[in-house]
Order: C-alpha cells, then sequence, then structure tokens
C-alpha cells in the first residue's frame, strides 16, 4: 500500500500542474506510470535488503534481543511487511552452509517481502545431529 500511495502522489502532483492542453497523450503517461511503478519497487527492494541485513545483524547478537532497538525493528519489519523467518522447517528458504546430521540449527534469518513473495535475504543453517546421538566418528 505504501508503494501505491508514494506513486499516485506522483501522478496527482504531475496532472494538477499540467493544463488540459499540456497533457501527454495516452501512451506517455503509461510509460510513465510504469516507470514510475518500477522505481517505487526497486527502491522498495534496495531499502527493505539493507533493513533485512541490520535486522539480521541485531538478530545474531543475543545481547540485543529486545532491547529498544531490536524493538523498533520488529515494528519496522511489520510495517513493510517484511517478515523474518526463525524456523529451519521451511527450509527452501535457507541455505545450509555447514555440518552434518538430520536437524538444523538457525545461524541467521531469511526475510520474505509480503508484497511481492520474494526471497529479501536467505537465512543460513548448519546441520546437526539429534542431541544423543553418537556419529559414526565417535564409534570405537
Amino acid at each position: 500500500m505504501t508503494v501505491i500511495k508514494g506513486i499516485v502522489q506522483g501522478i496527482q502532483e504531475a496532472l494538477e500542474s499540467a493544463s488540459v492542453a499540456d497533457t501527454p497523450p495516452t501512451s506517455v503517461l503509461n510509460a510513465a506510470v510504469r516507470k514510475a511503478v518500477l522505481e517505487e519497487f526497486r527502491t522498495r527492494a534496495q531499502f527493505v535488503g539493507r533493513l533485512a541485513e541490520v535486522d539480521a545483524l541485531l538478530w545474531s547478537r543475543p545481547e540485543h534481543r529486545g532491547d529498544v532497538v531490536s524493538t523498533a525493528m520488529e515494528t519496522y519489519l511489520r510495517e513493510l511487511r517484511l517478515l523474518r523467518l526463525t524456523d529451519p522447517e521451511e527450509s527452501d528458504r535457507f541455505v545450509v552452509t555447514e555440518g552434518e546430521g538430520e536437524l538444523f540449527e538457525l545461524l541467521r534469518p531469511g526475510y520474505v517481502d509480503e508484497l511481492t513473495g520474494k526471497i529479501i535475504l536467505s537465512g543460513q543453517l548448519r546441520r546437526v545431529d539429534r542431541p544423543g546421538h553418537v556419529s559414526k566418528e565417535g564409534q570405537a
């Protein structure tokens, strides 16, 4: 909705400032609207990408969880409709970086833009053994 508001406002301002004689043909107007929409989505993608990187950095530092900055980030993520993924069960949205075993440990959350459904920042998982499981190297 935020993206659309910015585009609509820009179009309204342009139309209000133009006289009837200055109004461009429909094809020119359509091209201008298309360009504005694409630019707005590019700008949003860059912004939410950076925001996801900052949030992932904060999330990786347990001492910052629950502090004022983390709480503000949670609010920003919700307002921008950016989902933080922390459930390793959604492993298709994560990159498995290392390890062996059947289970996954979350190293870094992933982020998805709810507006587009696109992954903004892939999360990272590490494979781990089940608790109490003896690996082949640990057997005599």
